[in-house]
This record gives C-alpha cells, sequence and structure tokens, in this order.
C-alpha cells in the first residue's frame, strides 16, 4: 500500500510563515514538519509515497526528492486548488491506486499505523479513519462512533469537553471519490460529514502523541515537544 500525504494546503492561519513556503516545510526541531510525518510512516506496509501537492509544489519536491529511506516519493501536483478530497482523488487516479493510506502534512500522531492498515475490509467499508481522545474537542469537532466501530457522526467545531477526533489518518477507498469527477471538494464536509450509507465509515480509536500545527499556538508546542522526543 501507499501513503498519500496532503501538502498542498495555503496554510493561512500561520500568516506570514506560509506566505511563500508550504505548511508542511515550516522548520520544527532542525527539520521540515513533513520529515517527521515521512519518518513515522515508514512501516513495512508501505511501499511509497505519494505527495499530494499544490502551493508551491517545487519546494516540497527540492526538500524531499524522490526517496525517503528507501522508499519511492511521487508527486501528485494539483494545476488549481482542488480541496483535500480533490487532491486525494487526484492522486489516486494519477497513480492507479485503488486504496491507500491518506494522512494531512500538517499533523503528526503517533499512533499504532499498522493496525490501521492491517485487516481493512473494502468490501464493507469506504473509509477506516483514525480517531484519537482529546480533553476538549472545541477546535476539531467531536466524532460519535456506534457499538460496531461505525461513524455515526461528526459534530461542528465548537463543542467543548472531551471525546473522540478526527485525527487526519485514513484508509481510503479509491471508487467513493470518483463520483465527485474533477470539482473541488473537501474530504472532511462534502464527504465525511455526508456519513453516506451506501459509503460506510469505520472509525479506530488510537492513542499516542498528537499534534496538528496549524496554528501558531500549537506550532510552538510541536517545536518544543520535537525537539525534546
Amino acid at each position: 500500500m501507499k501513503a498519500i500525504v496532503l501538502c498542498g494546503g495555503l496554510g493561512t492561519r500561520l500568516g506570514t510563515l506560509t506566505r511563500n513556503t508550504p505548511k508542511p516545510l515550516i522548520d520544527v526541531a532542525g527539520r521540515p514538519f513533513l520529515a517527521h510525518v515521512l519518518d513515522k510512516l515508514c512501516i513495512p506496509k508501505i511501499e511509497g509515497f505519494v505527495l499530494a501537492t499544490g502551493f508551491h509544489a517545487e519546494q516540497v519536491s527540492e526538500v524531499i526528492k524522490t526517496n525517503w529511506q528507501g522508499r519511492p516519493v511521487q508527486y501528485s501536483v494539483e494545476g488549481q486548488p482542488l480541496g483535500t478530497g480533490g487532491a486525494i482523488r487526484l492522486a489516486m487516479e494519477n497513480f492507479s491506486l485503488d486504496q491507500a493510506l491518506v494522512v494531512n502534512g500538517d499533523t503528526l500522531f503517533d499512533c499504532d499505523l499498522s493496525s490501521m492498515v492491517d485487516g481493512f475490509d473494502a468490501s464493507s467499508w469506504a473509509t477506516r479513519i483514525a480517531l484519537r481522545h482529546v480533553d476538549n474537542c472545541a477546535r476539531y469537532g467531536r466524532v460519535q462512533l456506534a457499538n460496531d466501530s461505525r461513524v455515526i457522526g461528526f459534530g461542528e467545531k465548537g463543542h467543548s469537553g472531551g471525546g473522540l477526533i478526527n485525527a487526519g489518518i485514513y484508509v481510503q477507498r479509491r471508487a467513493p471519490l470518483v463520483s465527485y469527477g474533477s470539482a473541488p471538494f473537501s474530504f472532511e464536509t462534502d464527504y465525511l460529514s455526508k456519513l453516506e450509507p451506501a459509503w460506510p465509515i469505520q472509525g479506530q480509536v488510537q492513542s499516542g502523541y498528537f499534534i496538528d500545527m496549524g496554528i501558531p499556538e500549537d506550532l510552538a508546542r510541536a517545536r518544543q515537544d520535537l525537539m525534546a522526543r
């Protein structure tokens, strides 16, 4: 299986840091944040990477190049912004991937990736999503999970209190995304949150260190945490 890493966002919440630099290339503990993400993805089940790029795509390829720890790195470049869903669809079509591990290039989750990939039943599920418990869901939105591991709800951001959140790691089939055609769409809003009965989503609760460096406060925390680690 290959891993698709989403690297094409503008990162506007980080202000001047991302004016001329893709968010995943921001320095964290002496390395591009994307380097930490790719290192974590180097498990036996992952045979290579597809970096889904857009904004300053050439910078990403100049830094990461075509090989990472012995695994080939390929690039799927958006000609125009396609949203997270469109970027995943394009990457899967460009490299004829029926399913892939998909991760956000600005999020690091030290979870058991092997268990995410192993045993994924593509005949029963369209998507498997990694979930993590946090003490406050306000920034992310709460995910509701049924007893059979089916995701049954994605709450709005701003809900206070603890619960499960979408940790930005998925095993994804291509088939559900084909119906969107070439139009831009959000993977989170236009696909996941719709909870189409024909495309059931399985949640897998995971634990481990988690950081989303998309806002200045969490970027500062990532720099401190990863330097210590």
